[in-house]
C-alpha cells in the first residue's frame, strides 16, 4: 500500500511549520539585538546630551558671573565720556573760540587725539565723495586729489590712532612707517596702473 494523502500533505506542512518556527526565532533574535542596540544608542546619546547640557550650563553660569562686571565697566566708561563731553559743551557756551579751547581742555588727554583724528578722517573722506559727486575737474585731476587725500588719511591714522611718531621707540616707528609707505606705494600705484591699463584697453 502507498502513503495516504494525509501523510503526503503532512511532509510539506511540517517543513512549513519548521521554516515558520525558524523564521520566528530569527526575527525574535533580530528584535532582541535591535532593541539592545537602540538601548545602547539611547544611553550613549543621553550621556552626550548630559555632558553638553552640563557644559552649556557651566558656560552660561560663567557668562552670568562675568556679564555684570563687564556691563558695569562699560557703564562707568560711558558715564565718564558723557561727563567729559557735558563739561566741554557747558564750557563751549561762553564763545566760539573760547568754547572750543575749553571743550578740548575739558576732554581727557587720551581721548583728544582720537577726536582730532576722527574729525580729520571724516574731512578727508568727504573730500573724494564731494569731488566725485560734483565733478568740477577732469578725471586725472580728480584721481590725483583722491590719491593725495587717501595718503594723508593713512598718515592721520598712523599719527592719531596708532600714535606713531619719531619721539618714542624711533626704530620700531621707522620700520612701521617704512612698511606703511611700501604698502601705500604698492596699493596706490597698483590701483592707478590697473585703472590706466583698463582705460587704454577700452579706448582701443
Amino acid at each position: 500500500m502507498g502513503p495516504s494523502p494525509e501523510d503526503t500533505d503532512r511532509g510539506p506542512r511540517s517543513q512549513l511549520e519548521r521554516s515558520g518556527r525558524e523564521l520566528a526565532s530569527q526575527l525574535a533574535r533580530i528584535g532582541r539585538s535591535l532593541q539592545s542596540h537602540l538601548t545602547n544608542i539611547g544611553r550613549s546619546l543621553g550621556c552626550h546630551l548630559g555632558r553638553i547640557g552640563r557644559s552649556l550650563a557651566s558656560h552660561l553660569r560663567r557668562i552670568g558671573r562675568e556679564l555684570p562686571g563687564q556691563l558695569e565697566r562699560i557703564g562707568r566708561g560711558l558715564l565718564s565720556l558723557l561727563t567729559h563731553i557735558g563739561r566741554g559743551l557747558r564750557s563751549g557756551a561762553v564763545g566760539t573760540h573760547r568754547g572750543v579751547r575749553s571743550y578740548l581742555a575739558g576732554i581727557d588727554r587720551d581721548l583728544r587725539p582720537y577726536l582730532i583724528g576722527f574729525a580729520l578722517a571724516l574731512i578727508l573722506t568727504a573730500i573724494p565723495f564731494a569731488l566725485v559727486a560734483i565733478n568740477p575737474w577732469s578725471k586725472p585731476t580728480t584721481l590725483i586729489i583722491i590719491g593725495i587725500a587717501a595718503t594723508i588719511q593713512v598718515l592721520v591714522h598712523l599719527r592719531y590712532f596708532l600714535h606713531l611718531d619719531l619721539t618714542s621707540t624711533p626704530r620700531e616707528n621707522l620700520v612701521a612707517i617704512v612698511f606703511t609707505a611700501i604698502l601705500i606705494v604698492l596699493m596706490v600705484g597698483g590701483s592707478f596702473w590697473i585703472m590706466f591699463d583698463l582705460h587704454n584697453r577700452m579706448a582701443m
